[in-house]
């Protein structure tokens, strides 16, 4: 187990990637091409930029996204991070021009654990509806939706929120996950 652990994080320093989860994100968009296709993405959580890069290497040259976190993040070419908390008046304000104009959300997130499973997962299920919700204000209607989640009592009833909202909803758990993490991922395609 912690030899393959190693492998992945020995693989993303060799070639440049500031994360193991950039396989994670790699592998969903191979089989989805879900950054070739956007023209506008919105990622939620970006640091430490893992993500950021794959989309950075993987977008049109016209294709603009947004990164955002509470955290600092190194610049990224192609990139535009901004150090916001996304519960904040200010990225209520800076998403208001972006209704019904985004192709892409993406996000990695999960709340700081504090080993209370509970409280961990009623934190994450939260972050799960947060970035649900922005979905249906900011979406284009062939929009999509890609979050991390847990595969705990709550995944049932995040996908059936999934379902209300998406035509197409798959779970996915890519390879560069942890085996042993409830980690998955939720994709929603198309807004009904």
């Amino acid at each position: 187990m912690k030899k393959a652990l190693d492998a992945w994080a020995k693989r993303a320093k060799s070639e440049g990637y500031r994360s193991r989860a950039s396989y994670k994100l790699l592998e969903i968009d191979k089989k989805y091409q879900l950054i070739s296709k956007s023209q506008i993405i919105f990622e939620l959580g970006s640091a430490p930029g893992g993500w950021s890069q794959v989309i950075s290497k993987n977008k049109k040259n016209d294709c603009k996204c947004i990164s955002i976190d509470i955290l600092d993040m190194e610049e990224i070419e192609g990139i535009d991070f901004h150090k916001l908390d996304l519960y904040s008046d200010e990225f209520k304000k800076r998403i208001e021009n972006y209704s019904n104009s985004v192709d892409l959300i993406l996000s990695d997130m999960s709340v700081n654990l504090s080993g209370i499973k509970v409280v961990d997962e009623e934190g994450n299920k939260d972050l799960n509806l947060f970035c649900l919700g922005i979905s249906k204000q900011m979406l284009k209607p062939d929009g999509a939706l890609l979050i991390k989640s847990f595969n705990n009592s709550n995944l049932l009833y995040l996908k059936k929120e999934f379902e209300k909202l998406f035509t197409n909803v798959y779970i996915e758990k890519p390879l560069a996950s942890k085996t042993s993490s409830a980690e998955v991922y939720l994709l929603g395609l198309i807004l009904k």
